[in-house]
């Protein structure tokens, strides 16, 4: 039954870590587009809107990546949290009884 646990909560912890993984990811793709936003360059800015393309400006698309930044950031912190709390409950399982 342990064993099926620990299977289950290492299955867990390997999901989790690959979601964490891929939220990295993505900030660093944030961070390359406000880089381009922000370049010195006049560029047209979109931003898709259920099937419409919008143009925003340059401040609206800044504001836009920031939130999505911080939300990345919070869900990443959220997943840390439960890789710890797994990894706490697979070395309680993993301790020999005495």
């Amino acid at each position: 039954m342990e064993l099926v646990k620990t299977y289950e909560l290492e299955l867990e912890l390997q999901r989790l870590r690959e979601l964490r993984q891929g939220l990295e990811i993505r900030i660093k793709e944030l961070e390359y587009a406000e880089g381009v936003i922000t370049s010195r360059s006049e560029r047209r800015i979109y931003r898709n809107f259920s099937d419409l393309l919008v143009e925003i400006t340059k401040e609206e698309a800044i504001e836009h990546i920031e939130r999505m930044r911080l939300a990345l950031k919070r869900e990443i912190e959220r997943l840390r949290k439960r890789e710890k709390e797994i990894m706490e409950e697979l070395a309680k399982l993993r301790a020999p009884r005495s």
